[in-house]
């Protein structure tokens, strides 16, 4: 069997470092709204817009990255892709008005999103295909941490800085810092193909997309969830400050509720997939139980209840993301192959969550009410129970019936 390395986690973890900032600055937007609201004058279309910004960035650039990025140096494109970042970050620090930190925010989300494709070939490059589910969940529990400081963390963190400016500012020293680590840690890793692992890749990495129809199901099947996920990740801070009349560091820590829950159900999904050997009931189950969740927090005032709520409701969307990821490996296509599947997840959810905010925006542009447009996303996340359901099971388990039943007795 072949051996572990054990810089693979050196190399994880500067990678994982960078991808922590893309979840604090992209979650941040709800609790930075209400701020936005009385200093830049933001309006509720033009929050829909922001909300809708970032996810947008990610649907038009996933797919183009995992076809054509791929093609050079991943360590050189990560290099790159990071500093970019810092510096669509101090544009964002300095913005004037409402256009440059959509400008700002769009950009980091193409350089953030093109830098995490890369990270898919080095997950290829130096793990073992049996660690897959375990660093996919630990690579998405990285990204509900980010998320989890920046809903909970950075309105504290606004107030002791006295300015929203200022946590950008920090943002952009700590990619910068990373991105010069980079340069000493980041390795690639080549070697003869793992058994058990993908074969090589011959032609074009898109064909993966005409051979395996199922990948269409399982991107397809994010949508409507990605457009519940985005109306609340965007909305629900405003709506509980408005509901509730809490100060915002209050429901700042009230949201981040929600990712704490995420890293919870991002770390056990990949581990529990492989250990039940199943990955169909991580998507349906999530999708038959977040609509009802939705719809609770809307009508529910009780503290303690919006807890627990927040709480499941972010457990459940994350289990759904590791395993998805799985799915695309256990078809055991080539790495490039793997990275523009994933890519055609990356690119369905955000349409989804491009949506999403949009029209809960414009609905409350129109009526002034928040809690129509909410309320309308919230059964949405249901796709997940269809596609779910639709999708062929590719765990352990169902790879392994077939053998069973060609043993002789």
């Amino acid at each position: 069997m072949e051996r572990q390395p054990g810089y693979a986690w050196a190399v994880m973890a500067n990678l994982w470092a960078m991808d922590l900032m893309t979840p604090m600055v992209f979650f941040s937007l709800g609790v930075l709204l209400p701020v936005w609201r009385s200093d830049l004058g933001v309006t509720p279309f033009q929050a829909g817009l922001l909300g809708s910004s970032g996810f947008l960035g990610f649907g038009l650039m996933a797919l183009p990255a995992s076809i054509w990025l791929t093609r050079y140096n991943p360590r050189l494109v990560t290099l790159v892709c990071a500093l970019g970042m810092a510096g669509s970050v101090v544009a964002q620090a300095l913005a004037p008005n409402v256009g440059v930190l959509l400008v700002g925010r769009f950009v980091f989300v193409l350089l953030a999103v093109s830098r995490i494709q890369m990270q898919v070939i080095f997950i290829q490059q130096w793990f073992r295909p049996q660690l897959y589910p375990t660093v996919n969940s630990l690579d998405f529990g990285n990204r509900s941490l980010g998320q989890a400081l920046g809903t909970a963390a950075v309105p504290a963190l606004i107030l002791f800085l006295g300015s929203w400016r200022s946590f950008y500012w920090i943002v952009a020293g700590f990619l910068i810092g990373v991105s010069l680590v980079w340069t000493l840690v980041g390795r690639e890793r080549h070697s003869p193909v793992k058994e058990g692992g993908p074969p090589p890749q011959v032609g074009s990495p898109a064909r993966v997309l005409l051979r395996h129809k199922s990948l269409w199901i399982l991107s397809g099947s994010q949508i409507g969830a990605a457009m519940a996920f985005a109306t609340f990740a965007t909305f629900f801070p405003t709506y509980a400050l408005d509901r509730l009349g809490l100060p915002l560091a209050t429901v700042g820590l009230l949201v981040g509720v929600s990712p704490i829950g995420s890293i919870l159900g991002a770390l056990l999904a990949g581990p529990l997939s492989q250990l039940m050997g199943r990955r169909k009931p991580f998507i349906w189950v999530p999708g038959l139980l977040l609509p009802v969740i939705y719809l609770a927090l809307l009508r529910t005032d009780n503290l303690a209840l919006l807890v627990l709520l927040l709480f499941v409701s972010g457990a459940l969307a994350m289990v759904v993301s590791p395993v998805l990821t799985t799915v695309v490996l256990d078809m055991k296509v080539a790495p490039r192959e793997v990275a523009v599947a994933v890519g055609l997840t990356r690119t369905l959810f955000p349409l989804g969550a491009t949506l999403g905010p949009l029209i809960v925006g414009a609905l409350q542009q129109s009526t002034g009410s928040l809690l129509l447009g909410m309320s309308i996303m919230a059964p949405m996340a249901l796709s997940l129970f269809v596609g779910g359901i639709l999708l062929p099971e590719t765990g352990p388990k169902a790879t392994q019936a077939p053998r069973a039943r060609r043993t002789p007795l």
